[in-house]
């Protein structure tokens, strides 16, 4: 009998396929005709305007939170914010929302394994015959979930245009986007921007 060795390189190999496999999938749409290298500097839609369009004029501590990890990504992409909003190139805009949303799930349903026992006459013994489970098909129920979804929006400062918009959603467990959700959600978005800016 042979023996299979499994080396902790192997191991890591499997828990990071795993780990990708629940990764965040995140979506983009950007105007073909813009060349997002041509920007170099972007402020925030928020500082332009003294309130939202919502009313708000302030942010709370998700919304600062998702402000600042936007900011970084941006930072890393060669972009930089601009002392004020009238001079930038770009403004970003965001959008956090949560959902009630329902999801199908099935569950494979088998007969009851049984045990049967039977007199044989010409033995005149007692017999068993063991009948296996079957499978019997599909049990499909709905069960409710949060869904939260983070949207980047991108304008061009002087036509007001929308030049890129990224989103993706995940999981969440109350009515707030949790700040690991969010950096998981925030990565997954700029990785999609990066290759939008070659």
């Amino acid at each position: 009998m042979k023996r299979i060795h499994v080396g902790i390189g192997s191991v890591l190999v499997i828990a990071a396929l795993m780990l990708s496999a629940c990764g965040v999938q995140s979506y983009v749409e950007k105007d073909p005709s813009v060349n997002l290298n041509d920007y170099k500097t972007y402020a925030w839609l928020t500082d332009k305007e003294t309130k939202r369009k919502d009313g708000k004029s302030y942010k709370n501590f998700q919304e600062s939170y998702l402000v600042d990890r936007v900011s970084q990504e941006l930072d890393k992409s060669g972009w930089q914010k601009a002392r004020n909003a009238g001079s930038a190139d770009v403004l970003i805009d965001y959008d956090i929302m949560v959902e009630d949303e329902f999801r199908e799930q099935s569950q494979s349903v088998y007969s009851r394994p049984q045990v049967r026992y039977f007199y044989n006459p010409y033995t005149r013994r007692i017999n068993s015959v063991y009948y296996p489970s079957q499978y019997l098909g599909e049990d499909y129920y709905t069960v409710p979930y949060k869904s939260g979804t983070i949207t980047i929006n991108i304008v061009d400062a002087k036509s007001n245009k929308l030049v890129w918009q990224g989103w993706a959603e995940t999981d969440v467990t109350n009515k707030r986007i949790q700040q690991d959700d969010m950096n998981r959600i925030v990565k997954s978005i700029f990785k999609k921007f990066d290759v939008a800016k070659r």
